[in-house]
């Protein structure tokens, strides 16, 4: 805990503007409000990125603007945003150089944010939570330098499905794979059902059957491996496989 505060305050004490990235499907369930209170004592300005922004409809993006500001709306897949963003950093720095710190929960794309603003590849990113290691410095266009952090957690809450539906929990490390999806299955019923192209009824357990049979994921003797499938809908899940725009197709 003394590391990850000591990794917190370096990146504000050092930004002149912070990034806060977070999941537009889920911009509540990935704030961190501790440290937005801290950007707020220091006098840092700050800015909201929601990425993934091409997983949800333009209403929904209207929704989430009225609650976040400055928020800038971008997609690290689509290569769309970047400019904005980077319109958005000068008009906060009315134009001077500056540091930008980006902080985020694991797997909101921070790296892949910074991607977009350096212009082309700069910082590694990868599908699965916890890939960054440490604080990096990277010259971005203009008079911008970042920094990129590992995943910024509230590590007083041990909720695992709320970090499997953000995407911080990595699917291979999840003990009950089969538990945590039946749970998705049953909270998200409509977008699993238009996914799979299999009817829900009222049993989650039975559609992970069925799914599995489908897609040919069995044990010996040809028993659906429910474990191996859980993992399966968890990582569809998390790479953006599974989203809203499946019930307007």
């Amino acid at each position: 805990m003394v590391n990850y505060w000591r990794l917190v305050n370096k990146v504000l004490g050092d930004g002149d503007i912070l990034l806060i990235v977070l999941d537009s499907r889920f911009p509540e369930l990935t704030r961190n409000k501790e440290i937005e209170q801290k950007i707020k004592i220091k006098e840092k300005k700050l800015i909201y990125v929601l990425n993934k922004c091409d997983l949800v409809s333009d209403e929904t993006m209207k929704k989430i603007s009225k609650n976040y500001s400055p928020c800038v709306f971008v997609s690290s897949k689509k290569k769309f945003g970047g400019t904005l963003l980077f319109k958005e950093i000068m008009k906060q720095s009315k134009g001077n150089p500056c540091t930008v710190g980006v902080l985020g929960f694991p797997n909101t794309g921070k790296s892949s944010v910074i991607n977009l603003l350096k212009g082309k590849k700069s910082a590694s990113v990868s599908s699965f939570s916890g890939h960054t290691k440490g604080i990096q410095f990277v010259k971005a266009k203009g008079k911008i330098e970042l920094i990129d952090t590992p995943g910024v957690l509230d590590f007083e809450e041990k909720d695992i499905y709320r970090e499997i539906i953000i995407g911080s929990r990595n699917p291979q490390h999840v003990k009950e794979p089969d538990y945590f999806a039946a749970k998705l299955v049953q909270d998200f019923p409509e977008l699993f059902k238009k996914f799979y192209n299999i009817e829900f009824k009222e049993d989650s357990y039975e559609f992970l059957e069925e799914a599995a049979l489908k897609r040919n994921i069995l044990k010996k003797g040809g028993v659906p491996d429910l474990q191996r499938f859980g993992r399966t809908i968890l990582q569809d899940w998390q790479k953006g496989k599974v989203h809203e725009f499946f019930l307007e197709e």
